[in-house]
């Protein structure tokens, strides 16, 4: 399979305040549009695939996910956006969008050999 007919996972939540806009006890949670946006962007651009946002406080959104619920049931929100090439999971937390790209480059570069026969 080429890289182009891969779709890339980013499994995120909008931002929340868990303690409140005023409180001092912790920040916030989860990631803004821009950060995802520019994200998406960036995978796109440099990998040359196909990216999908998923909201994981959606249950339409995660029904087909089980491993990844479990992930972030295991983590917590800071595991938050989760990135993911086809089923394999290939960063938790929240990456620069270059190196999440890099990241994903090498996953597929590895997919490309392993369906290769290791070529």
């Amino acid at each position: 399979m080429k890289a182009s007919d891969q779709v890339v996972r980013i499994f995120t939540m909008p931002v929340q305040l868990p303690c409140g806009p005023q409180a001092s006890c912790c920040g916030p949670i989860g990631q803004t549009e821009e950060q995802i946006q520019s994200l998406r962007n960036k995978i796109e651009e440099s990998v040359g695939v196909k990216t999908e946002v998923r909201n994981v406080m959606k249950g339409e959104d995660m029904k087909n996910f089980r491993e990844i619920i479990a992930l972030i049931r295991s983590l917590g929100p800071m595991a938050l956006p989760v990135i993911a090439v086809g089923d394999e999971v290939v960063s938790v937390g929240n990456p620069e969008p270059a190196e999440a790209a890099e990241l994903i480059k090498e996953k597929l570069q590895q997919g490309v050999l392993t369906s290769q026969g290791g070529k």
